[in-house]
């Protein structure tokens, strides 16, 4: 389907300019960059700052859920400590 809209100067020239990066035509680079944005609004934003902290939030809160009643073992930095008071012990 054609279309007409209007596009601020200095986006039309920066599509020109990846579309020529690509050695694409304009026809096939601009259907492709409005759908990737239209893609990109509806999936969550996983990746951005604020969201970030909530993610590891809910990452360290699962990490306690799972480990709640297990027997206490020593942590990887204790261990790694105790092997290398092993070591400089050894003849």
């Amino acid at each position: 389907m054609k279309t007409t809209i209007d596009l601020p100067d200095d986006l039309v020239t920066e599509i020109k300019i990846e579309a020529a990066r690509q050695h694409r035509k304009l026809n096939d680079l601009v259907p492709e960059l409005l759908r990737d944005g239209l893609h990109a609004q509806r999936l969550p934003s996983q990746g951005r700052a604020a969201d970030g902290r909530t993610w590891l939030d809910a990452w360290i809160e699962l990490g306690r859920t799972a480990t709640t009643g297990l027997p206490a073992h020593p942590t990887a930095t204790e261990v790694l400590a105790a092997d290398r008071d092993r070591l400089e012990r050894a003849p």
